[in-house]
């Protein structure tokens, strides 16, 4: 039981962070876009520019985390691993960001 406890609260983490890492990227992205970077998203390319880019970027996004969040009793522990890799690459993201976008 505690085992389960500790899971669902890694879970709640990593599914807080990848909500906080998703909303950084979007006005990352938006700031990449006006230096003349482009989309890396190929499914979010078409959308640059129309309302539609915001709307999928911030709604998407947490309402899969919802959906996640729902599901995880049927699961189990085993979704900490899954979770762990969107994290890891928003985490990875973050940094490319860091790296060659310059805050100014």
């Amino acid at each position: 039981m505690a085992a389960m406890k500790r899971n669902e609260r890694l879970l709640w983490l990593l599914l807080m962070g990848i909500f906080a890492f998703n909303k950084v990227d979007f006005l990352l992205t938006l700031d990449a876009l006006e230096m003349g970077f482009r989309e890396a998203n190929p499914f979010l390319v078409p959308l640059v520019g129309t309302p539609a880019f915001p709307l999928v970027k911030l709604l998407v996004v947490p309402l899969l985390l919802l959906l996640v969040w729902s599901i995880r009793h049927r699961v189990g522990d085993r979704l900490v691993r899954y979770m762990a890799v969107p994290f890891g690459a928003y985490f990875s993201l973050m940094l490319y960001f860091q790296r060659f976008l310059p805050l100014v």
